[in-house]
């Protein structure tokens, strides 16, 4: 048996304390914790902006939180595929880039994972650090999810 699978899915831009904070907390609640990297691609598609550090580095970097067990690209929006691939009891959410969790919830309706909506995640964020370096790569497209 394997326990409790957690998964928490996003861009992981810019790497910051909030990006710590949720990865954290989520490992503390399950026994194995998948971080799912989006593509630059699906990240522009769905956030309007390209990333900053590139998609290769941005595993790198989470890939060596010691919260996290293991690492996989996320390329196509929906978390129910997933889910199906993976197998995760729940989604840890929480920093502003993340899955909101109301379309978490839709997108996994019927399987029975459980997500997890963190509140009060430190304050640091991708979109503040893409402010603060004068919007560097700044998109305008819509602003949509991965479930």
């Amino acid at each position: 048996m394997q326990g409790v699978v957690g998964y928490s899915p996003g861009v992981f831009d810019l790497f910051h304390v909030g990006h710590l904070d949720l990865l954290r907390r989520a490992g503390g609640e399950c026994d194995r914790l998948v971080a799912g990297v989006l593509t630059d691609e699906l990240a522009e598609e769905l956030h309007g902006a390209r990333p900053v550090v590139p998609l290769i580095e941005r595993m790198e970097i989470v890939r060596n939180v010691r919260h996290v067990d293991e690492v996989v690209v996320l390329a196509e929006p929906g978390l129910r595929a997933a889910w199906e691939s993976l197998g995760f009891d729940r989604v840890f959410t929480g920093c502003p880039d993340g899955v909101p969790a109301e379309v978490a919830e839709r997108g996994l309706a019927g399987t029975g994972v459980r997500v997890v909506r963190y509140e009060g995640l430190a304050e640091t964020g991708s979109p503040v650090l893409r402010g603060a370096l004068g919007g560097a790569r700044q998109g305008s497209g819509p602003r949509t999810s991965v479930a």
